[in-house]
């Protein structure tokens, strides 16, 4: 489920123009909204705000990312890039994270 997103969290696209691309979770609105980044396209300066039901949670967090987050610090799109290929990576190498989803 959505509710359960924290910052840092790897999640993905479902649905729009966007759908399959993957992105770090900065934080959730208060109309219920994901903000979420992937450094690139998306970048810290202008996340994209997605509908939870339009989103793929994943069991993986940047720990890093999340504490930043959690102290507001600034978050770079190099740092999100970073951490996300990481998460990548590791989503690759684990087959039981392959299909699991979170909620």
């Amino acid at each position: 489920m959505v509710d359960q997103v924290r910052p840092g969290q790897l999640v993905s696209s479902t649905q729009g123009r966007d759908a399959g691309r993957y992105y770090l979770v900065l934080h959730q609105s208060d109309n219920g909204f994901v903000v979420v980044t992937d450094g690139e396209y998306r970048g810290t300066e202008k996340p994209k705000k997605k509908n939870p039901k339009h989103l793929k949670v994943w069991p993986l967090v940047s720990e890093n990312i999340g504490v930043k987050l959690a102290a507001q610090s600034k978050v770079t799109n190099a740092e999100v890039m970073s951490e996300l290929a990481e998460l990548m990576r590791k989503l690759q190498e684990e087959p039981l994270l392959k299909g699991k989803e979170v909620g």
